[in-house]
C-alpha cells in the first residue's frame, strides 16, 4: 500500500506521536503491514527535486496512490488562493496540491484534529481561513 503524507498547517504533533511508537517500532510495524511511504516529511530521505518529481509523477498518474494522508489544517487564504501556505520549492499552495492529488488517491485520510476539523489553526478570527480536509 503506497502512502503519501503531507503536512499542512499545524504543529506536526500527530507525526511526533507516531514517531514515539516503541514496541513494535514504527518502521517495523509499517513493513509488517505492507505499508510503503512514498514520502513523509519526517521519515523520508528524499528532499527538493526528488520530492517535486515524486509529486509530479503521482499527479500525472504515473505512480499509484493508495492513501493520501494529510496532517494539519488546510489554509485557504488569502481569498481562496491558499497562498498563505505554500509547499516549499514547488511554487504551489498546499491547497492546490491537495486538490490535485486527492482525486488520484484511493483513500484520503485526515490525520488528527487539525486535518479533520481545522484545529487550533482555525480558532479565533481564523485569518488564514483554515479548514479541515
Amino acid at each position: 500500500m503506497n502512502i503519501l503524507w503531507l503536512q499542512a498547517a499545524g504543529c506536526g504533533g500527530c507525526t511526533m506521536s507516531l514517531l514515539c511508537a516503541e514496541d513494535p517500532n514504527l518502521l517495523d510495524l509499517f513493513e509488517g503491514a505492507g505499508i510503503d511511504f512514498l514520502w513523509h516529511p519526517a521519515l523520508s530521505r528524499e528532499t527538493g527535486e526528488e520530492v517535486r518529481a515524486l509529486l509530479a509523477a503521482v499527479e500525472a498518474g504515473e505512480i499509484a496512490l493508495d492513501v493520501l494522508a494529510v496532517e494539519g489544517a488546510i489554509a485557504r487564504g488569502p481569498r481562496g488562493t491558499g497562498r498563505f501556505q505554500m509547499l516549499a520549492g514547488t511554487g504551489r499552495s498546499m491547497l492546490d496540491w491537495l486538490r490535485a492529488l486527492a482525486p488520484r488517491a484511493a483513500h484520503v485520510v485526515a490525520v488528527g484534529t487539525c486535518a479533520a476539523y481545522g484545529g487550533v489553526t482555525s480558532a479565533g478570527g481564523n485569518p488564514s481561513d483554515a479548514v479541515g480536509v
